[in-house]
């Protein structure tokens, strides 16, 4: 046979032992009523009794209750024939109800095997559900029965629960009279989210669902989701302030297609919806494809890349703006998307060339008054040379002036060693004079 040794574990033994009790009592005065039939000529009405004991401990002891129908049997069998003093009718009689007593308790022996499995099934998942699960009679909305994670997610215990209104532990009325109108209407609510309060106060978002059941009860299960609101509310906010930014942002697959952009970014690239950008792949907007090159490369073997760029807008002008391409992974570290912060820095760019230029110019200009320092000084001294030649008055005023001349220039020269510590500084500060890495092409078309 096999064994149930779990099936009663959750019966009370004042359960146990009541029925017991009554068993025997009920067994004992069926025997004796029938001792007293098979003396009166009463056999048959009295026999009926003997179903009264044989269903109750077929239903409570369902394990041994078809072999205690088989003794009682086989003890009243024995009876009528003691009695009757071996009437072959008689004796065929009570073997017919004999026969029908053990199958009367083998049926329900065997009905009452698979309920009480199926009691410790279902039991068993509403005690272990990761889902709360409740007992609420409709009528007085009294919470009759709960399991361990109803509880826990209202952080009272079971006993606590049994005297709390079931009412009492939604912190919206709003949410608690919408959810007993469907449960009226329909008979059944699905996935509704509301806010229950904890016994601190504090309020946890749950999915509830719930059903109606007989004698006026309803069954209501019930999802902890406030990590996942939480977190949702923590996404709304960094949504909100990614969009809201004034930087420039993009979010990017690994593949570098475009999957996000914010405001700031469609008006610096003077477009005026996000779903032109949507699906395009970053390449499509770089100038140079030797750049993207060298931004894909660093971020698979670094993760982040961080430099000028030059993009063109939607009315295919070109412009500079200063790229940080970050690699984003998730908590077990794989990577799931990059993230692009860009910054305009056209007007900067274009500055930086005009004052080049300017100080290019001086450079030059530098460079002039040297060599324009020699070209005075040599026909200065013909002039000198010639007017020696004819001494007097005018030749001395003369080679006075010249002298005159002649310091002036040799103050440019000192001037000019002076600029020469200008000249290097420029360079080395300014870049004048040193080719730069992609001065030509669209940036020169940016300074024009």
């Amino acid at each position: 046979m096999v064994q149930y040794p779990s099936l009663f574990g959750e019966r009370e033994e004042s359960l146990v032992d009541l029925w017991l009790f009554i068993i025997v009592t009920t067994t004992v005065l069926a025997l004796l009523v029938n001792i007293f039939a098979l003396y009166s000529g009463m056999v048959t009405v009295a026999a009926n009794l003997l179903y009264i004991p044989i269903v109750i401990a077929a239903y409570w002891y369902p394990r041994w209750g078809a072999s205690y129908a088989a003794g009682i049997a086989a003890f009243y069998i024995g009876m009528v024939a003691v009695i009757t003093q071996g009437s072959l009718k008689e004796i065929a009689a009570s073997f017919v109800t004999g026969i029908v007593i053990v199958g009367v308790a083998a049926v329900v022996s065997s009905l009452a095997l698979h309920m009480r499995k199926n009691e410790v099934k279902y039991r068993g998942i509403f005690n272990h559900s990761e889902a709360g699960i409740g007992l609420v009679d409709n009528s007085s909305r009294k919470i009759t029965e709960v399991n361990r994670r109803f509880a826990e997610t209202v952080g009272y215990t079971a006993e606590e629960l049994a005297v709390i209104p079931f009412t009492g532990i939604w912190a919206d009325t709003d949410d608690r009279d919408r959810f007993f109108q469907i449960l009226s209407t329909r008979g059944n609510v699905e996935n509704l989210e509301a806010r229950f309060l904890t016994k601190d106060g504090t309020p946890r978002w749950v999915i509830i669902s719930a059903g109606m059941l007989p004698d006026a009860l309803f069954v209501c299960t019930i999802v902890d989701i406030t990590a996942r609101k939480q977190a949702e509310e923590a996404l709304v906010i960094k949504d909100h302030a990614i969009s809201s930014s004034i930087n420039a942002v993009a979010i990017m697959d690994l593949d570098f297609t475009i999957t996000y952009v914010n405001h700031s970014l469609l008006t610096m690239m003077k477009y005026t919806d996000e779903q032109e950008f949507i699906h395009s792949p970053l390449g499509k907007y770089v100038v140079s494809t030797d750049e993207i090159k060298t931004i894909k490369d660093a971020i698979r073997r670094k993760g982040s890349w961080f430099g000028e760029l030059c993009l063109y807008k939607a009315n295919q002008v070109p412009f500079y703006v200063l790229l940080w391409a970050n690699l984003v992974k998730n908590e077990k570290g794989n990577p799931v998307c990059i993230m692009a912060s860009f910054i305009d820095i056209t007007d900067r760019k274009q500055m930086e060339a005009v004052k080049r230029t300017a100080l290019e110019q001086i450079e030059k200009n530098i460079e002039q008054f040297a060599i324009l320092g020699d070209h005075i000084r040599n026909p200065l001294a013909v002039i000198v040379g010639l007017s020696s030649l004819a001494p007097g008055e005018v030749t001395d005023r003369i080679v006075l002036q010249a002298r005159e001349i002649d310091r002036i220039v040799t103050q440019l020269d000192r001037g000019w060693i002076e600029s020469e510590k200008v000249r290097e500084f420029i360079k080395r500060y300014y870049m004048v004079g040193i080719p730069m890495a992609g001065e030509s092409g669209p940036e020169e078309g940016i300074a024009k």
